[in-house]
């Protein structure tokens, strides 16, 4: 921190998983009297990230400045074998990722402001390789991804926050952004540059009702443009799916609205939102009717869905007493999809009801306990796709509840010592959308020291 209004940032990140299978991949799913694969394995899944900031505080203008620099390189290596073939495959994917953003900003005596610009450079590398294990030859194959990929972002926002009245808050927000994706020519798939700009925006309100009731709206509008994944992936997909290019992808859009009350006391914290949300042109997986040599099912992405999801969120905290609070939470969504050429059908991974119910002691001394509750609804309302892909049951995701607890001591002022027990009655249950089980009953024990 070379001045009182003036600091520097530094920080760098690694993250290694050396081999990690996966694991809807190697056991039979549901309709599956055999596996997919018989070896499947991330090897390695690879994160590093270096990051600068620079702040300036009543500086140019006086305005406060934020410019950050970021690198950060992905690699996502694969080694996999069809169930029982005589072929390894293994592939070589990374991405590296340039970053720079530079912001403006400043409070004033009735709201904020903020406004900035982004610039991203994103470079895939990928390339796969077949070992023939009964001759040992190795071949060259068509990579996951067009290798030599290239994404460019650039962007422009600002956002106000403002008192318009005694009880009156608004926040506006908008966003222009431009995104070119290069893919040169493959084997599969001709060379594309896809180039699109966009604006995306919202609008809230807060109307305080009294001191402890406010009342919140929102609508918003956004979009995403499609990636390298979306346009160029070429290889095996979960759920026994084999997915080719398609590099005539369009944005997909949203359209949001929410509206919801809040209350605020002393002792009590209570949020109710209801809200809704319209995809159109959402880019979806559908199948070309074709079937692999292996049996997977042959699916392109392709701009051909309409999604409606609509659904609440509740949740409340009690201080019960000084040394015993509670919390409590809820969610509940509805959706519908229609793809081009079907009828309307419920839309894919919705979450049925789901929440949770905490209880923590602490009376400020150096033992503190939460015990919890998590449970979910069953969902049988579901999707074609969800029906055919073999890491759900075709009958729908029955419901389930676990309960947990820990237990945290603190230890000569810098020491944080913890014990925590999930599942504790070691019950065997399935998140909605998951491809496997969740883990038994599970201890945690972990041990932080800060200075």
């Amino acid at each position: 921190k070379p001045a009182d209004n003036r600091s520097w940032l530094f920080d760098a990140h690694y993250l290694e998983q050396p081999e990690t299978p996966r694991v809807d991949e190697l056991v039979p799913g549901f309709g599956q009297s055999e596996p997919s694969s018989s070896e499947f394995f991330f090897a390695p899944n690879r994160r590093i990230f270096v990051h600068g900031r620079y702040t300036v505080t009543d500086g140019l203008a006086g305005l406060d400045w934020n410019a950050d620099v970021a690198w950060q390189r992905i690699d996502d290596d694969r080694v996999s074998r069809d169930f029982e073939a005589t072929d390894r495959r293994r592939e070589s994917n990374s991405s590296d990722l340039y970053g720079l953003t530079l912001s403006a900003s400043r409070l004033t005596d009735s709201g904020s402001w903020i406004v900035g610009a982004e610039l991203y450079h994103d470079e895939v590398s990928s390339q796969r390789l077949e070992d023939d294990l009964l001759t040992g030859a190795s071949q060259t194959l068509a990579s996951r991804f067009p290798d030599g990929s290239e994404v460019r972002q650039a962007a422009l926002y600002g956002n106000v926050q403002r008192q318009v009245a005694d009880r009156h808050n608004l926040s506006f927000g908008v966003r222009v952004s431009n995104d070119d994706v290069t893919l040169p020519a493959t084997a599969v798939s001709g060379a594309a540059d896809i180039d699109s700009t966009d604006v995306s925006g919202d609008l809230g309100w807060i109307f305080d009702v009294t001191d402890r009731w406010h009342l919140l709206a929102n609508v918003g509008l956004g979009f995403r443009a499609p990636n390298v994944f979306d346009l160029g992936t070429l290889g095996n997909r979960p759920g026994n799916r084999f997915n080719v290019p398609n590099t005539t992808l369009d944005s997909e859009r949203v359209t949001q609205a929410d509206l919801g009350i809040r209350y605020r006391t002393d002792r009590m914290r209570f949020d109710l939102m209801v809200y809704a949300l319209r995809y159109d042109d959402r880019i979806t997986s559908v199948g070309t009717g074709d079937v692999t040599p292996d049996g997977r099912d042959i699916v392109q992405s392709v701009n051909a869905a309409e999604s409606s999801i609509r659904g609440v969120e509740a949740g409340v905290d009690v201080r019960i007493s000084d040394a015993l609070s509670a919390r409590a939470v809820l969610n509940y969504s509805w959706g519908e999809q229609e793809v081009t050429g079907s009828d309307a059908e419920p839309a894919d991974r919705i979450p049925p009801l789901n929440g949770n119910v905490m209880l923590t002691y602490d009376s400020g001394g150096d033992y503190r306990l939460e015990s919890w509750v998590r449970f979910a609804d069953a969902q049988d309302r579901l999707s074609t796709r969800d029906v055919r892909d073999s890491r759900s049951d075709p009958q729908g995701t029955p419901g389930w509840a676990v309960i947990g607890a820990k237990l945290e001591k603190a230890y000569a002022q810098r020491w944080l010592l913890s014990v925590a027990v999930d599942n504790l009655l070691d019950k065997r249950y399935r998140v909605h959308g998951s491809g496997l089980d969740a883990p038994g009953l599970n201890l945690m024990i972990s041990a932080r020291y800060t200075w």
